[in-house]
């Protein structure tokens, strides 16, 4: 018989989607926001190092450096040199050549006309630098274009460097607009591919500058034989001296002088133009991917993460880079890490899940998997409980607990019809069952009974197993509360010496009183619920009423009155009976207070749980509360049952003693239902006996009681203590009681428990019938 369970159909939303939003979220940040540029840097220039390689050769750099400024004298210089350095180059047999700065001051410059005449002998093969510059103060370009003479027989190039919001020359441009012209960049006339004014492009710097050829600028004003490292080549003519001209970071290679960027873009645009994609195309292909892998197993797809994720950030760009596109992958890498770090979690959480699932001692399904697998089921749910379980397991090894467990779901199983059987602690085991036939599962249970009559052998040990069931057929409530359901309905078995036993559901209300009760007692208190009520005592010796036993009362606002034997009893089990005194004493005490004025000797009465006895707090309370209201001690009587009374250690002795000291009467109350010996009665610094109820009420019938009773007062008197005699409820036996000589009554004959209000009516005419 297999247990049929019903599940949820709405699945809930999926910890996975839910992460998959955020990682887009945070990917979209890096992308837009540019957040991942660094990260991206950094990958790139590992991707260059991976990749490096020489440069064509075609690009010539000639530096005005350190060499040359001491052979020529410090740069800037004077126009006739740059004049030499034309023809120089020109008979080297030098393609074209290009200037990366400005050459200012021509129109002041002496050597100028010489200038001119080298760029009209050589006309059309020489790049003049027209750039600008930015007013610090407007922001506005100032641009710097060489005079018109030296234009006629030249070319313009621009040589502006490009910085990025880190400092850093990551791209170079086509073109840029100096005043009223657009000029092509340096790079853009050697490889002759245009692109528009400011438009950018990437620089290759897996190019190694060290490959670009260099020659110095003193080696061409003296005319050195460079035929071979200059002829055939366009020149790229800058400065890269200490101090002399601009110098930017450059990825990979740190700072570097303006002509270095110049050649290594002209070099990028040698091997074709490079095309830019962004972050967007990555970034897109990296959600597809991680959408389409959450449609499979959770092992496959981190797995696959694993897999894709350095593959997508360091194999496609380095091969894509290598074709010429350039693309950024940090806003896609964090979402695959994001979406990879979360299945990671998950497969981590889902392992760790399943072993939470499975029983340390036996592997079986636990309870746990219990709660998860039947958190909708409408089946009925069954448990058992092994009484002797911790006996059994204690006295087998370690290793044959396991065993033992075996057996009892082995035989559990035989006698279910095969449903799985779940392994809780502490010899609890659970299964469910069709709710079809939860109804007729007795026949089920008395059959597992039998079968567990049969000593079980384990190790080669005969383990004798006492089971009990419990049967929960209610699916309208929480699995939770259903296990916890039958495994009371096991122990209600037990306790019964039954086999099974079903729970019933309208012992649910009661239970949750129990519950709840002592929650909503503290507040009862505080809002005046529990209150005090007044019974009196009669003096059999003057008539006169001379004081009353204090009684707490809780009227609940939806229950109404509250047994005070089930909450008093469940405040002392579970320490908290404490604040319940506190108020019972400390309005007993404001009224006796009250009703003692004016000359009036009343004792009021307060009982005093055992759980009090030899409290640290219990003397300063009572101090504390006598002279809170003014009140004189020997008016408050504590009254202690015989038996918590007789059960005190001498300590709490002492503490009776100290209460006793500070003027205050103690009295033994129920007194008869304990078992008090004269050396107890001697020691035990008591004011008053109160002889139970139980002899009271059957003082006129029974001879046995009447002795009793007589026997007790006369003990009493002789101890120099009073005595009470509670639950008198006829003339007779009041009549009977005086005659006795015993002391005090109290009973429904002479007043039933009152409030405040109502004693003072009580006592106003039991005074005028008395006068009467």
């Amino acid at each position: 018989m297999k247990p049929v369970t019903t599940r949820n159909s709405k699945r809930p939303a999926s910890p996975m989607r839910i992460l998959l939003i955020w990682t887009l979220v945070a990917g979209l940040l890096f992308g837009v926001a540019e957040f991942g540029e660094p990260l991206d840097d950094i990958f790139r220039i590992a991707r260059n190092k991976m990749r490096e390689h020489n440069a064509s050769g075609q690009v010539v750099v000639v530096g005005i450096d350190d060499l040359a400024q001491q052979e020529i004298g410090d740069w800037p210089w004077k126009a006739d040199r740059y004049a030499r350095m034309v023809d120089n180059l020109n008979a080297a047999g030098a393609n074209r050549i290009f200037f990366d700065f400005t050459i200012k001051g021509l129109a002041n410059d002496p050597g100028a006309r010489r200038l001119v005449e080298a760029l009209k002998k050589h006309d059309g093969k020489v790049y003049l630098s027209a750039a600008f510059s930015e007013d610090g103060a407007t922001g506005k370009r100032v641009p710097m274009i060489p005079p018109p003479d030296a234009r006629r027989f030249s070319r313009l190039v621009n040589s502006n460097v490009w910085i990025n919001g880190y400092n850093v020359v990551w791209s170079g441009r086509y073109a840029n607009q100096v005043g009223d012209l657009i000029v092509p960049s340096i790079a853009s006339e050697i490889s002759d591919i245009r692109g528009g004014a400011e438009q950018e492009f990437p620089i290759d710097y897996s190019i190694a500058m060290g490959s670009i050829p260099y020659v110095s600028a003193s080696e061409i004003l003296r005319g050195d034989a460079v035929l071979s490292r200059v002829a055939g080549r366009d020149i790229i003519i800058g400065t890269n001296a200490s101090g002399a001209g601009n110098r930017y970071s450059v990825p990979g290679h740190g700072p570097s002088a303006s002509v270095f960027v110049s050649a290594l873009a002209a070099e990028t645009l040698l091997a074709g133009a490079p095309s830019t994609y962004g972050w967007w195309l990555p970034f897109l292909l990296a959600l597809a991917v991680t959408a389409m892998m959450m449609r499979v197993s959770r092992t496959p797809l981190v797995l696959g993460m694993l897999v894709l994720l350095p593959t997508c950030a360091l194999g496609l760009p380095f091969l894509l880079e290598s074709a010429g596109y350039y693309t950024a992958i940090m806003p896609a890498t964090v979402l695959m890490l994001g979406s990879m770090g979360h299945l990671a979690w998950q497969l981590h959480r889902q392992r760790f899940d399943e072993r939470g699932m499975l029983n340390e001692v036996s592997g079986h399904p636990n309870l746990n998997a219990l709660r998860a697998e039947g958190a909708e089921t409408q089946d009925g749910l069954i448990a058992a409980r092994i009484h002797n379980y911790a006996e059994a397991a204690t006295a087998l090894p370690v290793a044959a607990e396991k065993e033992l467990v075996e057996q009892i779901i082995l035989r559990l199983s035989l006698g279910n019809g095969g449903c799985k059987v779940y392994h809780g602690d502490e010899g609890i085991f659970m299964w469910l069952v069709p709710g079809t036939s939860i109804n007729n599962v007795g026949d089920q249970l008395a059959g597992l009974s039998a079968i567990f009559r049969s000593p079980a052998n384990v190790s080669g040990r005969l383990i004798d197993l006492g089971v009990a069931f419990g049967v929960d057929a209610d699916p309208g409530r929480s699995i939770q509360s259903r296990m916890s359901s039958a495994l009371l309905a096991c122990q209600e078995a037990q306790n019964a010496g039954e086999h099974w036993r079903v729970y019933d559901p309208t012992k649910l209300e009661a239970t949750e009183w129990r519950v709840t009760m002592l929650g909503e007692l503290d507040a009862a208190i505080d809002n005046g619920e529990v209150w005090v009520a007044f019974q009196p005592k009669l003096d059999l010796l003057s008539g006169e009423i001379c004081g009353a036993e204090a009684l707490v009362r809780w009227t609940h606002p939806e229950k109404g009155p509250i047994n005070p034997e089930e909450f008093i009893t469940a405040a002392e089990r579970h320490d908290r009976i404490e604040k319940l005194t506190e108020h019972v004493l400390n309005r007993a005490v404001q009224v006796a207070a009250s009703l003692n004025k004016g000359g009036r000797k009343f004792d009021m009465a307060v009982n005093l749980s055992p759980r009090l006895i030899g409290h640290a707090n219990l003397k300063p309370m009572v101090v504390q509360t006598l002279r809170r209201h003014g009140l004189a001690a020997e008016r408050l009587i504590l009254e202690i049952t015989e038996t918590a009374a007789m059960s005190s250690a001498e300590a709490a002795m002492q503490e009776l003693r100290d209460l006793r000291s500070i003027g205050l009467q103690l009295s033994i109350d129920d007194y008869g239902t304990g078992f008090s010996t004269l050396d107890y009665l001697k020691r035990c610094p008591a004011t008053e006996l109160k002889i139970d109820r139980s002899f009271v009420r059957m003082l006129v019938s029974s001879r046995s009681d009447r002795i009793m009773v007589n026997s007790t007062i006369e003990l009493a008197h002789s101890l120099g203590e009073e005595v009470v005699a509670e639950g008198v409820e006829d003339n007779e036996t009041l009549q009977l009681l005086g005659q006795m000589g015993c002391d005090k009554a109290q009973g429904y004959l002479i007043g039933r428990p009152m409030p405040y209000e109502a004693l003072v009516d009580y006592l106003a005419d039991h005074s005028t019938a008395k006068a009467a």
